[in-house]
């Protein structure tokens, strides 16, 4: 590990010349020169570090186990590989972000269409004894139930986005930290 580059980073970033953004990413690139420098290891099934870190991201499209497979995988490697083991924290990380923003907007759906639904229920349509606070409640709970529907949808798109792109950075030699992933391991 080339610690001359680092200390001349953390020197920079104490300074203030470079922000903490920065920092980690320039932090970053010399850990990916430092693990793709070495020879390559040898890893399960006989595959390079680049196309072991692909199948990684790309396993996550198998039918029924895609959530599984790169965990094994990760498990198998990470003893092997700096990169592997960065990688498969890395997708562990998204897993739970997902699982976790998934529970947060499905809870958040119910609710406002629960409220939505009632608000719109309770109109006295007949006698025209529907109350303004109903309407803005019926409007707004809908509302904001099918924008959160949307957001999930989003949300699934990106979940077959993040590993095509991971792949592809895979098969480069590189790991690829997924967006909006809160960083359980480290």
């Amino acid at each position: 590990m080339d610690y001359e580059k680092l200390e001349q980073l953390k020197r920079l970033h104490d300074s203030g010349a470079l922000t903490d953004e920065e920092f980690e990413q320039e932090k970053q690139k010399i850990l990916d020169e430092e693990a793709t420098a070495k020879p390559t290891a040898v890893l399960p099934m006989g595959l390079t570090e680049n196309a072991y870190l692909a199948l990684m991201n790309f396993a996550m499209f198998i039918p029924y186990v895609g959530w599984i497979a790169p965990i094994v995988f990760w498990i198998m490697g990470k003893e092997n590989s700096i990169l592997v083991n960065r990688q498969g924290k890395y997708i562990l990380n998204w897993y739970i972000s997902w699982f976790l923003y998934g529970i947060a907007l499905t809870v958040l759906f119910v609710i406002f269409m629960f409220s939505g639904i009632l608000s719109i229920s309770d109109m006295d349509y007949a006698n025209d004894q529907t109350s303004p606070l109903a309407v803005l409640l019926g409007i707004f709970g809908g509302g904001a139930g099918i924008l959160l529907l949307l957001i999930l949808g989003i949300g699934c798109f990106l979940c077959l986005l993040f590993p095509i792109i991971g792949g592809i950075k895979g098969l480069n030699g590189k790991t690829w930290k997924y967006p909006l992933s809160i960083p359980f391991l480290r």
